[in-house]
C-alpha cells in the first residue's frame, strides 16, 4: 500500500513550511523582539507637566507623545535639544 503524504494547508505553502517541521518539538530560536521606536530618556511634558518618555524618530531627532494632554512635541533645533538634554533623565540600554 502506498503512504499517503498530509494535506498541507495554503498557509504552510504560503511560508513553505513543511508538515514534519511544524510540530511542537521544533528547535527554532525565537525571534528577539525590538521596539519600534527607541527611548533615550525621561522628561516633564512642557503643556501638562506629567512625565513622559523622550523618543527618537528614523532620522535621530527627539520627541515626547503625551499620553495625557494629547501634546506630540518634536525638538528639531539645536538649542532645543540642548535644553531638552538639560532637563531629561536618561534611561540606559539594556
Amino acid at each position: 500500500m502506498k503512504k499517503r503524504k498530509p494535506n498541507r494547508s495554503w498557509l504552510d505553502r504560503l511560508f513553505e513550511l513543511k508538515p514534519e517541521d511544524a510540530g511542537p518539538e521544533d528547535k527554532a530560536q525565537e525571534p528577539k523582539l525590538q521596539p519600534a521606536l527607541r527611548q533615550i530618556g525621561i522628561t516633564g511634558c512642557p503643556i501638562c507637566k506629567h512625565e513622559v518618555a523622550v523618543f527618537l524618530t528614523k532620522n535621530s531627532r527627539p520627541f515626547i507623545n503625551c499620553s495625557f494632554c494629547s501634546a506630540r512635541i518634536f525638538y528639531n533645533g539645536r538649542e532645543s535639544m540642548r535644553l531638552l538634554k538639560k532637563k531629561m533623565k536618561v534611561v540606559e540600554d539594556e
